[in-house]
């Protein structure tokens, strides 16, 4: 009796991001399936169309065998199990601002394209690259950053603060008056802070700090 040898008539390589486990897949013209962690020799490591990898951090190859009526294909098939490198953002930079207005940031990424969102998770993109101005806000806000290379993005997301403090005002101020040349006393109460006294309306320099 001679028998048809069997062999690998298709495979489907598969990649993933970071370590893990990858779903690899193979037909076999008759027979079944063998997967092998060697091109030649060793134990298989499962049989069926299906073969899903150990935990791999690299990119590894592994190896189909169409066998059927005790005969084996006369070469085994390399399926490659990917594994891509998940960027990370590797610098933030946040911003200030004194009453509202937009804000200035800025992140730093290992590699990819950088994207800003207004959440932690979820939601979409509101500006890519590594420097993002944000819409008028008038109170603290915090952005999120990541970063996108070959399909991989960074996880979780990198909070950046955007924040915005309170202008202050003069809330009230009593002038003074005396008959005669001679030194007179002024004084203003500030909402917050402190008071700076001036010369002119706006420029110059500090005279006197305080009430």
């Amino acid at each position: 009796t001679v028998n048809a040898l069997p062999a690998i008539t298709g495979s489907t390589p598969n990649s993933r991001c970071g370590t893990g486990a990858v779903s690899l897949g193979a037909s076999a013209s008759s027979g079944i399936v063998k997967w092998y962690a060697t091109l030649n020799g060793g134990t298989s490591l499962g049989t069926g169309t299906s073969f899903t990898s150990p935990s791999i951090a690299t990119t590894t190859s592994y190896y189909a065998e169409a066998y059927d009526n005790n005969c084996a294909s006369t070469s085994r098939t390399a399926v490659v199990a990917t594994v891509k490198a998940i960027p990370g953002i590797s610098g933030t930079s946040g911003g200030s601002r004194c009453g509202a207005g937009t804000v200035s940031l800025s992140a730093t990424a290992s590699a990819g394209t950088i994207s800003w969102f207004a959440n932690a998770s979820g939601g979409t993109a509101l500006g890519t690259g590594n420097a993002f101005t944000t819409p008028s806000i008038s109170s603290n806000t915090t952005y999120y950053v990541s970063t996108e290379a070959n399909g991989c993005a960074s996880s979780p997301r990198t909070a950046v603060a955007a924040s915005v403090t309170a202008t202050p005002t003069v809330s009230s101020t009593s002038p003074s008056s005396s008959c005669g040349a001679g030194s007179k006393t002024i004084s203003a109460t500030p909402s917050s802070g402190i008071i700076k006294w001036y010369e002119t309306a706006s420029g110059g320099t500090v005279i006197a700090s305080g009430n």
